[in-house]
């Protein structure tokens, strides 16, 4: 067996036994030179394995006295939570579970998924507190969430998500969006996008390309990060004013959009869509009216999925970097499991614009 092999089985050895509580508040791991009787390895490879131990958080050196398991590694069960709302409704979230699970098992954790799959938002809302409430009672050593939404009051029904896993003693990591919380609640931090600058760079692009009239059209009901992208867009196309170029309609209300758009020396010769799946089902609208795209009106999206690419003409967007937001955001988890009293951080990660054809003309 190579010592390779062997640093390996005595860092996965010693992580499991610290994880099943097998050492008591206190009470020293045994020494290097135990382990090097013990494993009948090097003494550089005993070290190897417990320095992997430090990095990881587990364990700290006292010198003269041995070495000992953090505070945060005795509340650890080896298991991460992760609460999702939106996992079954598109493509981004699966791509951001997928990149947890893989940073999840590089570091010896299994990654808990809440079965969250019901078809309302309210009924969405009351699995997310089933699934949090069983999260605390496996003893979960952190949890990564994306809040909830589509609700009168999502941002009350988070919070108290947030606050039990704070009496727990769970930290937790948002992502997607943010909730603002009163001073002295829940500590947690924040990864996702800067949806405020994307929103902007949108529009930007938009008035480059010779655009003199620029809408945004959302769903009623749209979730907060919604409202960040339509206000970067009018901070830059819209004189400041969000109400000026919102259009508040379904992207297939034919009957609804048709008098927006019939005027021909009136009508947006822009539109920014709140996500690329409202801009591909716009797109078909525009093209029952009789109007082409990016000939008469150019059109944008947010997310870079894949009907960005199927949609005739392919989609100018702005690109969710799901990899990056996935190991950012675990990242963030294992300081904050690490240090509980870190101050709350708000992380965005770089969203770059795509430029295809639907804005070339």
């Amino acid at each position: 067996m190579s010592e390779d092999v062997k640093y390996r089985m005595i860092f996965e050895q010693l992580r499991r036994e610290i994880r099943e509580g097998c050492y008591r508040y206190g009470e020293p791991l045994p020494s290097e030179e135990a382990l090097v009787r013990k494993h009948k390895v090097s003494r550089i490879t005993a070290v190897r394995a417990m320095d992997e131990l430090v990095k990881c958080g587990l364990v700290y050196r006292k010198r003269g006295a041995g070495t000992f398991a953090t505070k945060a590694a005795r509340l650890e069960s080896g298991r991460l939570g992760l609460i999702m709302p939106s996992l079954a409704f598109g493509e981004i979230f699966p791509r951001i579970c997928q990149g947890l699970m893989g940073c999840a098992r590089k570091d010896g954790y299994s990654l808990m998924l809440g079965d969250i799959t019901a078809s309302t938002p309210a009924k969405r809302a009351r699995e997310a507190a089933m699934v949090a409430r069983s999260f605390v009672q496996q003893r979960v050593g952190g949890v990564v969430m994306q809040p909830l939404a589509f609700l009168r009051q999502p941002e009350r029904v988070t919070r108290e998500i947030l606050t039990l896993f704070a009496s727990a003693s769970i930290p937790v990591v948002l992502i997607d969006r943010d909730v603002k919380l009163a001073e002295g609640e829940a500590r947690h931090d924040f990864v996702g996008i800067d949806n405020f600058a994307a929103g902007r760079a949108l529009g930007e692009h938009m008035i480059e390309r010779g655009a003199k009239r620029v809408a945004f059209l959302m769903r009623p009901n749209c979730a907060t990060i919604i409202q960040d992208r339509l206000v970067g867009v009018a901070g830059v196309a819209g004189n400041g004013s969000a109400r000026d170029i919102a259009i508040v309609a379904e992207p297939d209300d034919v009957n609804k959009l048709s008098p927006v758009f019939s005027r021909r020396g009136m009508r947006p010769d822009a539109v920014i869509c709140e996500s690329d799946y409202v801009a591909a089902v716009f797109r078909n609208t525009l093209g029952r009216l009789g109007i082409s795209v990016p000939g008469d009106v150019m059109v944008a999206g947010f997310d870079d999925v894949r009907c960005a690419t199927t949609t005739f003409p392919p989609l100018t967007t702005i690109h969710q970097p799901c990899e990056d937001i996935a190991l950012v955001a675990y990242r963030a988890l294992r300081e904050r499991m690490q240090d509980p009293l870190l101050p709350p951080r708000r992380i965005q990660v770089p969203a770059p614009i795509v430029v295809r054809e639907s804005t070339r003309r």
